[in-house]
């Protein structure tokens, strides 16, 4: 169904503009946001068609994000393919992401033509606002902390809280609006898609070593490269001897992203028992989205949300390249 609806929104443009947007937008990702935005209104008693545009706006500004983040880390593919500020340019890059900005609010307003009350469109409105300034401020956050390990679990979930979460969140909160949900129902659905986010942002920091190849259509050592504190590393900090520790420090400082610097990150976070330790705490964040989806009526929206967290705990088959994000 998204996909239908996205394949509509990129036959409508034409120029320059749109050829970005089809590059930054096919082949899809896993879709996730706008799985998340129409399983929750179904959950709620509610159903895809209404909510369809507003699912697919989750999806650009996504897209969007992953165009600037592209050139904030200097990365040069995306999914396989040539990042859009590579194929494009930075110039057309930006300004491509920026238009992709735009769209959710003008789809969320497509709503109503499906049926959808004009309240809950304003309401959805400032969940989807709120969610993009809390993703700009997670950003910024994860910026100031490059080359530096958080002191402790606690302030990398402060930062993968606002950086990945809101828009998980905000995807499960908008879906439940536009539906008609209570506000329990609603906060509910909230703190589900907070705690799948926190979870999913520690999988994808495990990804490069379960899948040491790629990472998530970009490149594994992406995240050294650009010193880039993650999970892995902050527990294999903690857990590390003297000598580790400082050879973690050392190769986070330095950001060298070449195959013996991610060898000898591997190597050490593997000894310490890093990686195991944050698979325990994506275990914890599932428990949390599952206690959330508990305070909901049973149905089968529920039980896929509830396998998508699920999920999360799975460490993927080797492989290649991983699932596009």
């Amino acid at each position: 169904m998204v996909l239908e609806e996205l394949g509509a929104y990129l036959s409508t443009g034409c120029g320059i503009l749109s050829v970005v947007h089809r590059h930054a937008l096919q082949p899809a990702g896993k879709l996730l946001r706008p799985l998340l935005l129409v399983q929750s209104a179904i959950a709620v008693g509610g159903s895809a068609y209404p909510v369809l545009p507003a699912a697919l706006g989750l999806e650009l500004l996504h897209v969007g994000s992953l165009v600037h983040d592209d050139i904030v880390d200097g990365d040069t593919e995306r999914r396989g393919r040539p990042a859009v500020h590579q194929r494009f340019g930075t110039d057309r890059a930006i300004v491509g992401a920026d238009a992709l900005f735009f769209q959710p609010f003008a789809l969320l307003a497509a709503c109503r033509q499906r049926g959808v009350p004009d309240e809950r469109i304003v309401t959805a409105t400032g969940l989807l606002a709120e969610a993009g300034e809390q993703l700009s401020q997670g950003v910024m956050l994860e910026l100031d902390q490059a080359g530096t390990l958080p002191a402790t679990p606690s302030e990398y979930f402060q930062m993968a809280g606002l950086k990945t979460s809101p828009l998980l969140s905000g995807a499960c909160r908008i879906g439940a609006v536009l539906a008609g949900a209570s506000q329990a129902s609603t906060a509910s659905l909230g703190r589900y898609g907070h705690a799948l986010g926190l979870a999913f942002q520690a999988r994808d920091d495990l990804l490069p070593y379960d899948t040491p190849h790629e990472r998530a259509g970009k490149p594994a050592d992406s995240d050294l490269a650009n010193r880039r504190p993650t999970l892995p590393v902050l527990l294999g900090h903690r857990l590390a001897g003297a000598p580790d520790r400082c050879l973690l420090e050392a190769l986070l400082a330095e950001g060298a992203g070449d195959g013996d610097a991610r060898a000898r990150m591997d190597a050490v976070l593997r000894r310490t028992g890093a990686l195991d330790a944050a698979r325990k705490l994506i275990e914890g964040q599932v428990r949390e989205c599952h206690r959330a989806l508990s305070e909901l009526q049973p149905g089968p929206a529920v039980t896929e949300l509830a396998a998508l967290a699920d999920r999360m705990e799975a460490r993927p088959a080797a492989q290649t390249r991983s699932p596009a994000r």
